[in-house]
């Protein structure tokens, strides 16, 4: 068989396990696992595979039909157009928390100036290399309790030629930053899914994503009200939060920072209009 021909069967067989966007799936892994672009496959169509490649091949589609996500398996994911390693057992990052990204740097100066951010729950640190990337006077600070995740962030920071400006830390929330200087912007996806809907969630997501990243307590709470809590002798006079939230809890998030004390609060939609990104600044 070519190559287009592989294609045909695996995303039949995708399609019948289930996959959403079965024929996209199939392209990326069987890319990744030559090494070329998804165009190649096309332009290069009547190659054949050599039987160490076929058997690679059935066994990625094989783990992404038993619900492992696309991401596990090519050990790596898109954010703000920085290509991004991930590994199993560090949260994987969403479009989603992309609008937290855009929203958040909408209220710093301009692209050019200085300031300082921190990014709390940075898993593979999507939002510290992506703002690295973006504004090149930034300089960020980027934290979380798994030593795998900093790990992973550290590499993600090299290969962004960032590191320079990211300093990765391993810690709960605030703790590990003694000493550390005051932040113009604090951003967070923390964990904010109630614990009663796991088993609504996909089974790519609730069987293989680490627990930790998601789940928050009976509300999905526990976290976001420990980061309002901590946040203000974090900032700087006026300085910003942005917080990623669950739809089912933004209008509690927004009255719960109202309340705190917290100036120019907003919920914000994301890209599937929903309420999902909170954001306010120091009073």
């Amino acid at each position: 068989m070519n190559l287009v021909e592989y294609l045909a069967k695996a995303s039949e067989y995708l399609m019948r396990h289930g996959v959403a966007s079965s024929r996209l799936n199939s392209e990326l892994l069987l890319a990744n696992l030559l090494g070329i672009s998804r165009l190649d496959i096309y332009t290069n169509f009547d190659r054949p595979l050599a039987e160490a490649e076929a058997n690679a091949y059935r066994e990625a589609l094989a783990r992404r039909a038993g619900g492992c996500p696309l991401q596990y398996i090519t050990g790596e994911a898109g954010f703000r157009g920085v290509t991004l390693e991930v590994a199993p057992g560090v949260f994987i990052p969403r479009p989603e928390t992309e609008v937290l990204v855009k929203k958040a740097l909408e209220v710093l100066e301009e692209p050019e100036a200085a300031c300082r951010v921190l990014d709390l729950g940075t898993g593979c640190g999507n939002i510290a290399v992506s703002i690295a990337v973006e504004r090149p006077r930034a300089v960020l600070v980027a934290v979380d309790c798994d030593e795998a995740a900093t790990a992973l962030c550290a590499r993600n920071a090299s290969k962004a030629d960032v590191e320079g400006r990211v300093d990765v830390r391993v810690g709960d929330l605030f703790e590990p930053l003694d000493g550390v200087a005051p932040f113009d912007l604090i951003l967070s996806n923390p964990p904010y899914i109630p614990v009663a809907m796991r088993d609504s969630l996909p089974v790519e997501v609730r069987d293989f994503e680490p627990e930790q990243a998601l789940f928050a307590g009976p509300d999905g709470l526990d976290v976001i009200r420990r980061i309002i809590d901590g946040a203000p002798p974090r900032l700087v006079a006026g300085g910003w939060l942005a917080l990623e939230v669950d739809e089912s809890h933004a209008d509690v998030v927004a009255e719960e920072l109202e309340s705190a004390g917290w100036l120019d609060v907003e919920v914000f939609e994301d890209l599937a209009l929903r309420p999902r990104i909170a954001r306010a600044r120091r009073g």
